[in-house]
């Protein structure tokens, strides 16, 4: 790679550790115009960055509010890369379906996971808030995801994920698929009692899971 390219992505890097959005999005059209391919600026500027990112919020150097605006920072810059994304010249690593279960309709969890999970190269599905079980199998039926995410902020909702997880057992479709759960009244006792693949405490913690089970495929 050409060294003003490089520079380019370090840059960019420091920016997204920074949360600086308006140089952020500035050298991604700029990575772009010069023809530094979407995977690139994935692999060389925002993975770096949101790792940088996630030792920061678990040393407790930053907060919710850091990870909402790192989020923010992600999210606008995919929706700079995607076209290229769409082109066929990027494989996307894997496909998300994510949701609120049925009766919660909270979602600023579930927003940061989509952008940080984006980031890693994967296609997500954001399904909203108040989803009942069938659109989850349908995701796994008709969408092929083969990872799905159910978020829950309310304890009376909780029970709604083993409602889904049931679903996709009765329609064959639960060995297809690996399914994280969260959500702060969750516990890792009660993904594994509602036969849950994994507990993502937060959004970090979720995406390097996910991350985890990607590289661990890509292995094989």
């Amino acid at each position: 790679m050409l060294q003003d390219e490089a520079e380019i992505l370090e840059q960019m890097k420091v920016g997204i550790l920074e949360l600086d959005l308006p140089r952020t999005r500035k050298l991604c059209e700029e990575a772009l115009g010069k023809g530094i391919p979407a995977l690139d600026i994935l692999e060389k500027a925002m993975y770096p960055g949101l790792n940088q990112i996630g030792e920061k919020y678990e040393k407790g150097q930053y907060f919710l509010a850091e990870l909402i605006a790192a989020g923010e920072v992600i999210r606008e810059v995919m929706e700079i890369l995607r076209p290229a994304m769409l082109t066929g010249k990027m494989k996307f690593r894997g496909n998300m379906a994510i949701g609120t279960v049925s009766g919660d309709i909270h979602d600023i969890g579930k927003n940061i996971v989509i952008t940080l999970v984006s980031a890693a190269g994967v296609q997500v599905t954001d399904l909203g808030v108040d989803v009942p079980e069938e659109k989850f199998v349908e995701a796994v039926r008709n969408n092929k995801a083969d990872i799905i995410g159910l978020s829950a902020l309310l304890t009376t909702t909780m029970p709604e994920m083993k409602v889904v997880i049931d679903s996709l057992k009765k329609a064959g479709l639960r060995e297809k698929v690996k399914v994280i759960v969260g959500g702060r009244p969750l516990t890792d006792h009660y993904a594994n009692e509602i036969g849950a693949d994994a507990y993502g405490e937060d959004a970090v913690k979720g995406r390097n899971i996910i991350e985890k089970w990607l590289e661990l495929r890509e292995a094989t």
